[in-house]
C-alpha cells in the first residue's frame, strides 16, 4: 500500500513505514555527576541573594520584590528554546489526581473563608501558622533557598 492511496490525514499501515518510538533519554546537562563551575556559580549567587532576601521585614515591598523577581528569572529561562528539561514523568492515576486536587480545593477554600473572617484565633490562616517559623532572618533565607530550588526544579521539567 502505497501513501497516495491511503485517504488523507490516515498513515499506510505497512511494516517499512512504521517507526519506532522515540527513548525519552536525560539531556546532557541533567546527567553530569559532578558540579561545574556554572552550577557552583549560580548557587553562590542564589544563596547569596537568600542570605540578603532573608534580611527583609516580613510582608514589605522589599519582600515581595525579592519573591517576584527570581520568579520572573526562573519563568524567563524556562522559555528560552535551549534549557535542557526532564523527561516527561508518567501520567499519574486518574483517581489519585481528583483525591489530591479536591484535597487542594478544600484546602484553597479553608485559607480563603478564614482569610476573610479575619483570620480568628481559633481558626487561623496558614500565614498566622507559619509566621513564628519564618520570623527569623535564618528560616526566611532558608524559605527563600527552599523557594529557588522548588522554581528551578519545575522549570527544568
Amino acid at each position: 500500500m502505497t501513501q497516495e492511496s491511503v485517504p488523507a490525514g490516515r498513515r499506510a499501515d505497512t511494516a517499512g513505514d512504521r517507526t519506532p518510538l522515540r527513548v525519552h533519554t536525560v539531556p546532557e546537562p541533567l546527567s553530569v555527576t559532578h558540579p561545574t563551575s556554572e552550577m557552583i556559580s549560580w548557587a553562590a549567587v542564589g544563596l547569596g541573594f537568600s542570605l540578603i532576601a532573608g534580611t527583609f521585614a516580613r510582608l514589605t515591598i522589599p519582600a515581595e520584590l525579592a519573591t517576584v523577581l527570581p520568579g520572573a528569572a526562573l519563568v524567563w529561562y524556562a522559555l528560552r528554546p535551549t534549557t535542557a528539561h526532564f523527561p516527561a514523568p508518567e501520567p499519574f492515576a486518574r483517581r489519585s489526581t481528583v483525591a489530591w486536587a479536591a484535597v487542594a480545593v478544600a484546602f484553597g477554600i479553608w485559607e480563603l473563608y478564614a482569610a476573610a473572617r479575619g483570620s480568628t484565633h481559633a481558626h487561623p490562616t496558614l500565614s498566622i501558622l507559619l509566621g513564628p517559623l519564618i520570623d527569623p532572618p535564618p528560616a526566611r533565607a532558608a524559605g527563600y533557598v527552599a523557594w529557588l530550588l522548588a522554581g528551578v526544579w519545575v522549570v527544568r521539567r
